[in-house]
């Protein structure tokens, strides 16, 4: 299997000073206590992954792309594959920032009124993460002023700002993604509300689809309603036990489970480990 980058090193280095005072004020902050890989992962918009701690290792088709503390990686397009997450003294840490499909073609437009987009390249790009300083930290002070529309608004523009950054250091693969196929779309939908009793026709009205064309197009993508229901709902439980500290059984209910056994099955069946590997510091259901 390839390798894109160098092995994990015995003595890493620090996270920059700059990324310390809390970069999930937007995005994900994954911790684990140890390693663990993941077989499977789905991501369904374009994302960019910040190793704090430990080694982030992403494997699909045949190549494995391995990036540390002081670079990132960017995923341009819908993925799916395996990820694993290495642990340094103990302790895996990243900040992730997913890109929204209208955030992606408003950077998409921009570019495009500028100059012609890149020749098709990796799915997947690195760099290192000091040309990107000045629009993470932007980022990472963005003010909350309780206005959802303003400070919405506010966050897709230092977003914008972030894929630009990207382009002028030339990681520019995301203006050739696309939105998503269906599935995708199903997942991101069930995913902002998991515990919701989603039914076809819920799904139907959002995306303005008869029942039988829905059903017809994901028979044609080789899968079904009720599959990626079970997807998007274990995808936000694998989010929940490693960025926060719920009790499983918490999270278990949060993704529509009632039956913390059954969630921790369906869990090990998609992802390959069992829910206590993944944690940062898991609380066991009582």
């Amino acid at each position: 299997m390839k390798t894109n980058e160098l092995p994990f090193d015995a003595t890493p280095a620090p996270a920059p000073d700059w990324l310390r005072p809390g970069p999930a004020s937007h995005g994900v902050l994954i911790s684990a206590l140890q390693p663990y890989t993941l077989r499977t992962c789905s991501v369904d918009q374009p994302a960019l992954v910040i190793p704090l701690q430990g080694r982030k290792v992403i494997t699909a088709e045949q190549a494995s792309t391995s990036v540390g503390v002081g670079r990132y990686l960017m995923l341009h397009r819908s993925f799916k594959g395996g990820v694993s997450n290495l642990t340094e003294r103990d302790a895996y840490r990243a900040w992730c920032i997913g890109f929204p499909w209208h955030v992606v073609d408003m950077a998409r437009t921009l570019l495009d009124a500028h100059g012609l987009p890149p020749a098709p390249g990796p799915a997947l790009g690195t760099g290192a993460l000091a040309p990107l300083r000045e629009d993470l930290q932007r980022l990472m002070l963005l003010p909350h002023t309780g206005d959802a529309a303003a400070d919405g608004a506010t966050r897709d523009h230092a977003l914008v700002g972030l894929l630009l950054a990207l382009a002028r250091i030339g990681d520019a693969q995301f203006r050739l993604a696309r939105d998503p196929a269906l599935a995708a779309r199903i997942r991101l939908l069930v995913g902002a509300d998991p515990a919701r009793d989603w039914t076809s026709a819920d799904v139907e009205e959002r995306l303005h689809m008869s029942g039988a064309t829905l059903r017809r197009r994901l028979a044609a993508e080789q899968t079904s309603l009720r599959v990626l229901v079970r997807e998007a709902r274990l995808d936000h439980g694998l989010v929940q036990l490693q960025a926060t500290r719920r009790p499983l059984k918490t999270v278990a209910q949060a993704c529509g489970y009632r039956s913390v056994p059954s969630f921790c099955r369906q869990f090990a069946a998609r992802f390959g480990v069992e829910p206590a590997a993944v944690g940062g510091g898991l609380i066991a259901a009582r």
